[in-house]
């Protein structure tokens, strides 16, 4: 697979910074194919690591059908995601903790199947987990910060 793919709109925005400093209540795009999904910072420990919660959209009042006018909204009740930057990119962190062993011997099916989502793709050695005490892992994202965007692609 090449580097391009998606929307070329997509492609120029993704991996950018629109504001001098990252604050709590920045706006952040995540770039998908040719959707954009919008996240607000809600933490900050310095310019390379951050907490962010996506945004609530809803049609703007008189818009269009199909179209791309959004009102958003903070979601208190969203789930955080931690973020870092590595290099020029930013990444999802993944923490992964000794917990995560118990749930697969959990008797609730939910929990087996959330430590299965959470050890699955990682290759978490078990001894080394418990030796360590916490694992990381990092998921690229193709973001960009300083704006808030929710774009649906109708054509898919």
């Amino acid at each position: 697979m090449t580097k391009w793919y998606g929307s070329l709109n997509n492609r120029l925005e993704e991996n950018k910074q629109f504001v001098p400093e990252i604050k709590v209540g920045t706006g952040m795009t995540e770039y998908y194919w040719s959707d954009r999904e919008p996240y607000e910072v809600i933490d900050v420990k310095d310019q390379k690591h951050v907490t962010v919660r996506k945004m609530g959209h809803k049609p703007a009042p008189g818009a269009e059908p199909m179209s791309n006018d959004w009102v958003l909204f903070s979601d208190p009740d969203a789930p955080e995601k931690e973020m870092a930057k590595r290099g020029k990119y930013w990444y999802y962190v993944t923490t992964i903790t000794p917990e995560v062993l118990d749930w697969f011997e959990s008797d609730d099916p939910e929990m087996r199947w959330k430590a299965g989502m959470i050890l699955g793709g990682n290759d978490v050695d078990p001894d080394k987990l418990k030796e360590k005490g916490v694992i990381k892992r990092y998921h690229r994202a193709n973001v960009s910060f300083g704006t808030a965007q929710y774009h649906y692609d109708y054509e898919f």
